[in-house]
């Protein structure tokens, strides 16, 4: 286990025995391939010609979905619950309900061969919020990793139905790459905290170190690189250090940061540091989740919370919140990562949007920014003046793989998505629930295909999940 206090590094007091097999790297989606630049276009036929308005806009709101409400998790020191905890409760998966004072832990080998800690149980549905018609979004949340230290490819012990000692559950240093590649395929977010250096005030040695850590991330990651730091120990050098290490874009601390006001933003927040809170007990996060909703939306601050270990009254918070903002709820919630949140209010800057009318035919261009290391090509679209009964057909090119739409305010709304692999990515899902039938895998497959753009391949993959 590693002290992040000290920089030394301490061998885990359980180390898998010989007898256990090296785990395979699981599936991980090659970001690497993703292409930037990306050039939307959708295109809506119309029942009749428009004669009267050839004044038709293009808005991008503040938050995607158009909620109203931000709320965003950091959660620091690349701790394991960031997956068996945070994670599973999100997706419906089983969390530790023991003895708070022995609590257990698992990785992702173990989830996929139900090898679990005693009385583990699900939360009995999955948390999120919706697009605005009806396709659900789980909560995501960024997580911080540590790639210099040697126990995040260490190998995990899975035996199912072992009950003489329960070892594997005990808490190990921290994530395994296999179970970050889990978080970042579903949605969720990376971060740079700690560095491997006694040098933690020295600028020269965390840079140095920050490219030593983008380089190991990158090649366990599918290509991915990160471009988010979570501030350590309210070390200062460590942000001078973000604004000299170009690939990060967008950084958090606790202390001498930017307060969020989604709707009051000027900037394209490159390289601002924005203000996350450490609460004390999840009773205060709900708090100040209150103290936001209670304010009008374009004054409502982001509630950005940073934790290090969650439990399951964590996995309470997250269902109160779906139960009262999300998808169970009013549906005003937007929870995305730090990243995902600054992706898409870059592109609200310095997209290029343009609507073309001719005859029956509405066409929108959206020329997307190509910006280094970004991984949610996707927006929201508002369009007075439209209503979906005016709409006779909905067609897009090649580069929209998600798409969604609505009547919405006093016209319609659009959602699209242009991650390039979002049917391979889907399909990767569906093939996991035909080798391994469960009712969990089903809703994990269902919900993927779902961020499908309707068309032949969504309808035959969605024939195998019948």
């Amino acid at each position: 286990m590693k002290s992040y206090d000290t920089g030394k590094i301490v061998p885990d007091p359980i180390q898998p025995s010989k007898e256990d097999e090296v785990n395979a790297a699981v599936y991980v989606y090659p970001f690497g391939n993703e292409s930037g630049g990306v050039e939307a276009e959708i295109t809506l036929t119309l029942a009749s010609d428009l004669e009267t308005r050839t004044d038709l806009i293009a808005a991008i709101p503040p938050l995607k979905y158009n909620k109203s409400l931000l709320v965003m998790l950091t959660q620091d020191d690349c701790k394991q619950s960031a997956f068996s905890m945070t994670w599973a409760a999100i997706h419906g998966k089983p969390i530790d309900l023991s003895d708070p004072k022995r609590k257990y832990y698992y990785d992702i080998e173990n989830l996929e061969a139900g090898d679990l800690p005693p009385h583990a149980s699900a939360l009995g549905k999955t948390l999120g919020s919706t697009d605005g018609f009806g396709n659900e979004i789980r909560f995501h949340f960024t997580t911080t990793v540590a790639p210099e230290w040697g126990f995040m490819r260490v190998p995990t012990s899975v035996k199912p139905g072992f009950t003489g000692n329960y070892y594997r559950f005990y808490m190990k240093s921290g994530l395994r790459w296999n179970n970050v590649r889990t978080l970042v395929n579903t949605g969720n977010a990376i971060a740079f905290h700690d560095v491997n250096t006694l040098a933690t005030h020295h600028l020269d040695s965390v840079v140095k170190h920050l490219a030593i850590a983008q380089q190991i991330t990158q090649q366990a990651l599918g290509g991915r690189k990160i471009k988010f730091l979570a501030e350590p120990n309210g070390n200062k050098t460590y942000l001078a250090a973000a604004l000299q290490f170009p690939d990060i874009q967008t950084m958090t601390a606790q202390s001498g940061a930017s307060v969020l006001i989604p709707y009051q933003v000027a900037s394209d927040l490159h390289k601002t540091t924005l203000e996350r809170v450490f609460v004390n007990h999840p009773t205060q996060a709900k708090d100040l989740v209150l103290r936001a909703q209670s304010m009008a939306p374009k004054d409502r601050p982001a509630v950005h919370l940073g934790v290090h270990e969650t439990d399951r009254e964590w996995a309470q918070l997250l269902l109160w919140l779906n139960d009262h903002y999300g998808q169970d709820g009013q549906d005003v919630l937007w929870f995305p990562s730090q990243e995902e949140y600054y992706e898409y209010h870059y592109y609200r800057q310095h997209s290029d949007v343009s609507i073309h009318i001719n005859g029956r035919e509405v066409k929108i261009k959206v020329k997307l920014p190509r910006q280094a290391h970004f991984y949610y090509p996707s927006l929201t679209l508002n369009i007075p003046g439209l209503k979906m009964a005016m709409i006779k057909s909905v067609h897009s090119n090649e580069s929209v793989t998600g798409l969604s739409y609505g009547d919405f305010g006093d016209g319609i709304s659009i959602n699209f998505d242009s991650r390039k692999y979002l049917f391979e990515h889907a399909d990767h899902y569906v093939k996991k629930y035909q080798s391994q039938p469960s009712k969990s895998n089903l809703a994990d497959a269902k919900y993927q295909v779902s961020a499908l753009k309707d068309n032949d391949q969504k309808k035959e993959l969605l024939k195998l999940l019948d």
